[in-house]
């Protein structure tokens, strides 16, 4: 839920569903300082002071204290720092102090250091590389606006994010608001968002998570390795894993099938082929586990999820593949004969060490880029 830009995430609640849901098949998931001091659904999932009003559970904190959610914090600060700074930049969304408090108790021991000058450089390069390209084919008002945007941004040192904001409104301000105009401002806004997303991931080396509609297409060249269809879908449905306690899920971190499936994962993730049979025994083993800790949770406490976990009919997909154009490795959890109206998340975890080979097929503009830059990418969310 990036607050910098529209997003497919429509409540705290539905937030939690996948924040949990990174918990459960990743090593550890990362959150930037100002994501989590700025993020108000966020807030709500810690704190039930930040909740008020919101029909949420507000029960991260165990994940936090135990470090299977981890904070990225600049340069070794506190959160609170962080957030005093920010007080005085007039950045929105600030929280309270009481809150910055209470994140650094929970936070601190498991911290992720990260240098803010290489972040805020990954980000205005970033910002940078996407605006030259969007200019290269950019013709009359939309060119003109375009080139105003880059030279803004070159000349910041740093450049945040909120200074591009600002600069932006002067500009709307200023400006004809032509239809050519609006529209280039709003690509302006979103080189911006896509290049905040992925400034710290970056800077890291970590893997990301982002909408669905980010990931790659499908392509003649990508050949299945592996595949099981008929595996239990009850990790994948987001109203199941919304109303689940924070306590299973800290459970389901514990089973040794989960552990080899996230250890094969990085090995997959980093281009290192994973030991597919065993894999696949995992993904199954694990499946079946969280069917039953469906079961013991909501058998005699919550009969809507109840009812929802008894229609479940569905059957989640387990697949391994490759491209044969860049010898990249790919798995994936999803489920492919869900209906529309049905809320199932996915996962897509990318090996992204490989170089594209030039002309690559159905490579769009964004992962092009960022198999050049040798940009770890991991998770897929939708």
């Amino acid at each position: 839920m990036e607050i910098h830009r529209q997003s497919p995430i429509a409540s705290a609640a539905d937030l939690r569903a996948r924040v949990l849901f990174h918990v459960l098949l990743t090593d550890t998931l990362l959150v930037g300082d100002s994501q989590s001091l700025n993020t108000p659904p966020f807030r709500a999932l810690v704190s039930s002071r930040e909740a008020v009003g919101q029909a949420v559970r507000s029960d991260l904190a165990p994940l936090l204290d135990s470090g299977r959610i981890r904070i990225a914090c600049r340069d070794g600060q506190s959160l609170a720092a962080v957030r005093d700074a920010q007080e005085l930049r007039q950045v929105e969304h600030v929280p309270s102090a009481a809150y910055a408090a209470l994140m650094d108790s929970l936070t601190r021991a498991h911290a992720v250091p990260y240098g803010l000058d290489a972040v805020s450089a990954a980000f205005k390069s970033g910002v940078v590389r996407l605006l030259e390209e969007q200019v290269h084919n950019a013709r009359g008002e939309t060119r003109r606006t375009l080139e105003a945007a880059l030279e803004f941004v070159r000349s910041e040192e740093p450049l945040y994010f909120k200074s591009l904001r600002d600069w932006e409104e002067s500009f709307r301000a200023d400006s004809s608001g032509s239809t050519e105009v609006v529209l280039a401002m709003a690509s302006v806004d979103r080189a911006a968002g896509e290049s905040y997303r992925q400034s710290l991931p970056h800077a890291l080396g970590a893997g990301t998570a982002a909408p669905r509609s980010v990931g790659p297409s499908s392509t003649a060249a990508v050949h299945t390795l592996m595949e099981s269809t008929t595996l239990h879908a009850g990790m994948l449905d987001g109203f199941l894993l919304g109303r689940l306690p924070v306590e299973v899920f800290l459970e389901a971190t514990e089973q040794p099938s989960r552990g080899f499936l996230v250890r094969q994962l990085g090995l997959l993730r980093r281009g290192i082929q994973p030991d597919t049979s065993r894999l696949a025994e995992a993904v199954a083993e694990f499946s079946a586990w969280m069917r039953e800790a469906f079961d013991r949770a909501f058998r005699d406490t919550d009969e809507r999820a109840r009812a929802v976990l008894d229609g479940n009919r569905n059957l989640m997909r387990f697949s391994l593949s490759q491209d044969a154009l860049t010898g990249a490795l790919g798995a994936g959890l999803d489920v492919p004969m869900a209906d529309r109206d049905q809320d199932y998340l996915d996962l897509r975890v990318l090996d992204r060490s490989v170089p594209a080979a030039d002309g690559a097929a159905g490579v769009g503009e964004l992962d092009a880029w960022q198999m050049r830059q040798r940009v770890v990418t991991g998770a897929y969310v939708g």
